[in-house]
């Protein structure tokens, strides 16, 4: 699956989530690492996390303990 988001810069970046090895909160900003290297996105973190399909860790206690964190 491929998602648009937005570089610092202002230009539209597009990323092969197949390819995402990590996401980490970046101040205001999210850094992403994927097997090309790492891109800065202008989006915050949880926005990046949803697009992906995913819930930030300290959602963790909301979380049914039986449900794994992240397929």
């Amino acid at each position: 699956m491929w998602i648009q988001l937005t570089e610092v810069n202002g230009q539209p970046i597009a990323l092969n989530t197949e390819h995402v090895a990590s996401v980490q909160a970046y101040g205001e900003r999210t850094k992403i690492t994927h097997v090309g290297g790492q891109a800065i996105v202008a989006e915050k973190v949880d926005l990046v996390l949803a697009a992906l399909g995913l819930r930030p860790l300290e959602m963790d206690d909301r979380r049914d303990p039986d449900q794994p964190l992240h397929s």
